[in-house]
Parts: structure tokens; sequence; C-alpha cells
């Protein structure tokens, strides 16, 4: 069973997920499914996203924390 997933992209990046999923002949939501299935693997393996991310997890937790929350 599939079920639709909405997603907030940066616009840079949708442009060049785009890009390389059409250099691989598949579409952006054939990509983004792929990369969410691969990754969520890696980071059930890891155990958390800084045991995955190391000292580079501070820097995305900077780039991608989640505004809704209050100490986010």
């Amino acid at each position: 069973m599939k079920i639709n997933v909405a997603l907030r992209l940066r616009r840079d990046l949708r442009a060049e997920m785009i890009m390389f999923a059409e250099q691989e002949k598949r579409s952006l939501g054939n990509l983004g499914a792929i990369l969410l299935e691969w990754s969520f693997e890696q980071l059930k393996a890891a155990g958390s996203t800084t045991r995955l991310f190391g000292q580079s997890a501070k820097r995305l937790n900077s780039l991608t924390r989640d505004r809704r929350l209050k100490n986010g």
C-alpha cells in the first residue's frame, strides 16, 4: 500500500532533485520515495539523527529545525 506524503523543500534543492531524477529517467516522486526509504533504513541502523550525521548534525538541525516546535 502506498500513501501520499507532502514535503517542503528549498527551491534550489527541489530543482536539483528534478534534474537528477530526469537524468535517472525517474519522476521526482519516485526518486523521493527511493531516497526516503533508503535514508530511513540508515536512520534506523544509526538509532538517531545525531549518530547518523555526527558533528554535522548541529549544522543540519539549524537548517531544518521544525519551526512549529517551541524549542525546536
